[in-house]
């Protein structure tokens, strides 16, 4: 068999090449891991029928990021937009109502403009006396993680309002579903009682609250803030109200996904 002798400036060549071609990748990858945030674009529009009578849409609309988590923010806010479109019309006897299918867009400029094109006269034909506000717009953002927060408000004889958190995990961009369990979350309020009950204030109208061992896990919200975590407590009269609790003490409560996400 015969020997080819070795091409030392072969050799170095062929270095330098792949040399190269891994501070090109390492270079590439460092700019991925740089722009793995979120953008988005507030848009806002309204429906109006006269100067009480008015449906206002604020959405905080990605047109930017990493595509699995553009994706599900998305899909968020085709759900709940929809939702509160059908909720605007109180699906009337006769008013057609538009699937998800038919508006959701990947076009995140043009899709608050396109739901309003579909619902627009349906909202003002519905609306009487009325005001709706809908808010959907991102309220933090980590390196591991963005939460989203919507809030409705209704009024009509009287107002009313909600407010919701939802959290996805910048890595794959799904949503987390388990934030704290029923028993850590009763476990913690044990612990810190602190954070159990709020007095009422006939001042400024805040009625109290008192949390009970019994009580449902679904009738609170959870979110995950950049420097806090977001409890919502629903259904106090026809409003909600917000306890922030610092994650020093409540981290090691949360679940051990939501563990990992903010410390």
């Amino acid at each position: 068999m015969n020997m080819q002798p070795l091409n030392i400036s072969r050799i170095f060549q062929f270095l330098i090449v792949v040399s190269i071609v891994l501070t090109t990748q390492s270079c590439g990858n460092a700019k991925a891991d740089s722009s793995n945030d979120l953008v988005v674009e507030e848009q806002a529009d309204s429906a109006i029928t006269a100067d009480s009578n008015q449906a206002t849409f604020k959405i905080d609309v990605p047109t930017d990021g990493p595509r699995v988590l553009v994706d599900s923010v998305m899909t968020l806010i085709n759900r709940e937009m929809y939702k509160a479109c059908e909720d605007c019309i109180h699906l009337d006897e006769g008013v057609t109502s538009f699937s998800p299918k038919e508006v959701f867009t990947n076009d995140g400029k043009q899709f608050v403009k396109h739901y309003m094109e579909k619902y627009k006269v349906l909202i003002q034909d519905s609306l009487w006396k009325t005001y709706y506000d809908f808010t959907l717009k991102m309220e933090a953002q980590t390196k591991k993680y963005v939460t989203y927060g919507m809030e409705h408000v209704h009024c009509g004889g009287s107002c009313s309002s909600q407010k919701y958190y939802y959290t996805f995990d910048k890595r794959d961009g799904h949503q987390i579903q388990e934030i704290i369990s029923h028993d850590n979350f009763v476990r913690f309020l044990g612990d810190h009682p602190e954070y159990a009950t709020i007095q009422a204030d006939a001042w400024s109208g805040t009625p109290g609250w008192k949390f009970y061992p019994d009580d449902e896990i679904t009738e609170y919200y959870f979110g995950l803030l950049d420097d806090h975590f977001s409890l919502v407590i629903k259904g106090i009269g026809n409003h909600y109200l917000i306890v922030d609790i610092p994650y020093n003490k409540i981290s090691s409560y949360l679940s051990p996904e939501v563990q990992e996400l903010v410390k």
